[in-house]
């Protein structure tokens, strides 16, 4: 069963030929302060306002919002209902929910984990909960099914979890913090919810305009923390990741997200980028799922929001010791900070270098040569990020479970599967430092073509050797065979060349217009 509460997009494809007169109308909830145990959030309000601008710049008059001790039980199910009541055919209604989310044991037996999924509401307490402080999956659906025929859009955004966590051993403090209520959901179980009419069994089948897209994988957490950097509001990684999608542009005016390039941001796309965007924002400790029918991919849900300006700022460093401090006086693309939070942190004596993600991303940095080739390959892997159509290609990096250390020497087996038409699969590294390193095709391989439908190529031979920290995968799938790509990459290999190589890419990308596609894959590695 899907739960509500592994922080969903839930989509409903707009009927063809809806009226001009179609309206947006929505309920936004958020939720931030809670009672001990359960930690109070800070990101909900910065999402909830976001969001009601975003919705507003889409022409949404009809918005109601609902904080805290406002947004119990019983007022989001009438605001629902309300909603259903005014809507008319065409409409979008779109509910969104900031704030944790849960799992407590369960009397169900058709709950097969033997677990409820269940959005913790201001008030709520673990000691005594009371009906009127929470909502179950199952209630919450029947609402949304019941409250609005099929002829009414309705698009979920739930920016909360209720999982576990990746097994990475961080080397700092972490910005981020879970929006998971309990830590052992198995301490509590929930008196049962009030009799209603509107709720669904388990059992009901899906209406066939409901489509999915899940914000964070089942074993991880939906996160939120201070974003873009490390003295900004805290944003939930969903919500932050969706507004890019909806503003960052291609140089010839059309969104990065827009995957083909022409012109209009489909769900499918949409989809793809929600994936690659909470992935690069998280150094991979979350990342969303889709699964979108193939009769909604080509649905257009959102206009394009105006382009952010461009961001110039420099990457903050701080100096963890003297000889860092020192170097750091020098030129190069960083302004060196004596304190506060840093978009990264700089240890010369011993080498490393940490993010404000707490992960240490570089080993073995001595010169500050190789701290700007740290700073150039973050600015390339964020720009190569929103164009990621993870739908069509994907990398897949074993034998480990994503996101845990590799050691020098290890073998690493990497994938790239490809669901697309016929093709030729070029495949690169940018190490930790920037460094470009090929990975496919070389001698023996031929020229790298793969068949339409799902092919997968293994490159199994690849062991783990210094520079250290996070290795970001670059696979791209071309309709012809990319021979100045790779003459370009072959040049530049074993080059600190990161922002060259995403060049070379966008421009593959823009090129083939809409007929390649590229997917990334982090690896972590250590001495």
């Amino acid at each position: 069963m899907r739960s509500v509460l592994a922080a969903i997009l839930v989509f409903i494809l707009a009927a063809a030929g809806s009226p001009a007169s179609a309206e947006i109308r929505a309920l936004i909830v958020a939720i931030s302060k809670y009672s001990d145990p359960i930690p109070s959030l800070e990101g909900p309000p910065n999402d909830a306002a976001a969001l009601k601008t975003l919705l507003e710049q889409q022409g949404a008059k009809d918005i109601t919002s609902l904080a805290d001790g406002q947004a119990t039980r019983s007022n989001i199910r009438a605001a629902l209902e309300g909603l259903g009541k005014r809507s008319k055919p065409g409409d979008w209604v779109i509910f969104f929910y900031a704030g944790h989310g849960a799992q407590a044991k369960s009397n169900d037996p058709t709950e097969t984990d033997g677990m409820d999924e269940f959005m913790a509401l201001g008030g709520f307490k673990v000691s005594k909960p009371d009906t009127n402080t929470y909502i179950l999956d199952d209630d919450l659906r029947g609402w949304l099914v019941n409250f609005f025929p099929t002829s009414v859009n309705v698009l979920q955004i739930a920016d909360a979890c209720h999982s576990g966590t990746l097994n990475r051993s961080a080397v700092a403090r972490s910005v981020f913090k879970k929006r998971s209520a309990l830590d052992n959901p198995m301490a509590i179980s929930l008196p049962p919810p009030p009799a209603d009419p509107a709720r669904l069994p388990p059992s009901a089948i899906d209406p066939p305009n409901l489509v999915y897209v899940g914000a964070a994988q089942d074993n991880q957490f939906a996160l939120e923390g201070p974003l873009p950097r490390g003295d900004s509001p805290s944003r939930g990684l969903l919500t932050y990741a969706l507004e890019g999608a909806l503003k960052e542009r291609r140089p010839n005016g059309n969104l990065v997200s827009d995957l083909d390039n022409n012109g209009q941001l489909s769900l499918a796309e949409l989809a793809s980028t929600l994936e690659s965007r909470t992935r690069e924002l998280s150094s991979t400790q979350q990342w969303s799922s889709a699964a979108v029918p193939p009769r909604n991919e080509r649905s257009v849900i959102f206009q394009p929001l105006k382009a952010p300006p461009a961001d110039e700022r420099p990457i903050e460093v701080k100096p963890a010791d003297d000889a860092a401090a020192d170097l750091l006086g020098g030129k190069g693309p960083w302004a060196s900070i004596p304190r506060g939070t840093p978009d990264l942190t700089w240890n010369a004596q011993e080498g490393w270098v940490t993010d404000n993600r707490g992960d240490r991303v570089a080993e073995g940095l001595k010169t500050p040569e190789q701290l700007s080739g740290v700073i150039m390959k973050r600015r390339a892997i964020s720009q190569l990020a929103g164009s990621a159509n993870e739908r069509q290609i994907k990398v897949d990096i074993g034998p480990r479970p994503k996101g845990q250390l590799y050691k020098k020497g290890e073998a690493v087996d990497l994938a790239v599967t490809h669901r697309g038409g016929a093709g030729f699969l070029t495949a690169f590294n940018l190490a930790s430092d920037g460094t470009v390193q090929m990975l496919y095709p070389l001698d023996g391989d031929g020229n790298g073509q793969m068949v339409a439908g799902q092919t997968r190529v293994v490159m199994a031979r690849t062991k783990v050797v210094p520079p250290f920290g996070v290795d970001n995968v670059v696979a791209v799938v071309t309709p012809g065979e990319p021979t100045v790509l790779r003459a370009a990459l072959k040049r530049i290999d074993g080059k600190r060349d990161s922002m060259v190589a995403a060049g070379l890419v966008r421009d593959e990308l823009d090129q083939a217009k809409g007929q390649a596609a590229m997917a990334l894959g982090e690896l972590y590695t250590g001495p």
